[in-house]
């Protein structure tokens, strides 16, 4: 029987690793090592390469970088993927298929970051979020009220539309959102972002910035940071942000960004990535379709991603 396909847009653990000094097989210290993985059925995931503010930015990029691809080597169980192809190719395989993302453009280093964009791309960078919790030289973050894109920030997102690199606006600020989705030529995701109207916090998104990538034809990403799901948060209140989302930017536009791994503080019944299914079981129960759930699972993302690299050499400019 095919498995269905499970898509986690962001997984902090390539820091978890290098920091630990353990391997995505370990049996501890990991929200979403591959016993979890495994466990909650994701087949999919989006590995990210994050350099902290208080790092050398490029270098803790580049340790990350060969974490994951150390892992990659050592484990049978998991490839490298740089299409939906060959992520469902792996799921078929019964593999896990890895992404890489960055999340920062500060990660790009400052003066080369051009030639550190083409290096990354060809070591299997699939996405990039623009900004972290501080705004940088390329576009304005959420966490410190940033503007928009800069001259350079323009330039960056007219390279990763180039190469077919998926654009992440979550961290960035509402300025820097709209101006890349409202004139993308193909889909730009928020890979880990909750809803501002359920909870009013900087890092979620407010109805315009979630028609705005939903009209592009990308996702946003569910995010389990308590802080960002409300007060009390649990499984409910994650899947009110999933009905939220989808009531606003229609139910393609959902996708899965856990942020496992990634210093978060866990909801009530999403401890781990192990737990998935609980949430699948909760949207059921609030009548979406299995056609509606698979979207969620990973679908939905797919088609967004399919979308980026067929447009990345035949579209209107930037």
């Amino acid at each position: 029987m095919a498995h269905a396909i499970q898509v986690d847009l962001h997984l902090d653990t390539p820091t978890q690793i290098f920091k630990k000094k353990i391997g995505l097989d370990s049996l501890r210290g990991l929200e979403a090592g591959l016993p979890q993985l495994k466990a909650g059925g994701t087949n999919i995931a989006m590995m990210v390469l994050w350099p902290p503010l208080k790092s050398d930015h490029l270098k803790r990029t580049m340790d990350l970088l060969r974490v994951m691809e150390k892992e990659i080597q050592r484990l049978d169980e998991v490839v490298l993927i740089h299409n939906p192809d060959e992520a469902r190719n792996a799921v078929k395989g019964s593999k896990i298929g890895i992404m890489l993302s960055l999340e920062g453009a500060h990660g790009l280093g400052h003066e080369n970051w051009k030639q550190v964009l083409e290096i990354l791309h060809k070591k299997g960078l699939s996405a990039i979020g623009i900004t972290w919790s501080f705004s940088n030289r390329f576009a304005g973050s959420s966490a410190d009220e940033g503007g928009g894109l800069t001259q350079v920030g323009f330039e960056l997102v007219r390279e990763c539309f180039r190469r077919g690199i998926i654009m992440d606006v979550s961290h960035a600020s509402r300025e820097t959102t709209l101006q890349i989705c409202s004139q993308s030529p193909v889909p730009v995701i928020a890979s880990h972002s909750d809803a501002y109207s359920i909870k009013a916090h900087h890092r979620n998104l407010r109805d315009e910035e979630i028609r705005c990538i939903a009209e592009t034809g990308g996702v946003i990403g569910l995010n389990f940071h308590a802080p960002f799901i409300g007060k009390d948060a649990d499984i409910k209140l994650v899947a009110d942000h999933a009905d939220y989302i989808s009531k606003i930017g229609g139910h393609r536009s959902v996708a899965l960004g856990s942020d496992f791994d990634g210093f978060i503080k866990k909801p009530r019944g999403l401890e781990d990535a192990g737990k998935l299914k609980a949430l699948w079981d909760e949207l059921r129960s609030r009548g979406w379709s299995k056609e509606q759930i698979k979207g969620i699972q990973g679908e939905n993302f797919l088609r967004a991603w399919k979308k980026v690299l067929d447009g990345s050499e035949d579209k209107k400019k930037f």
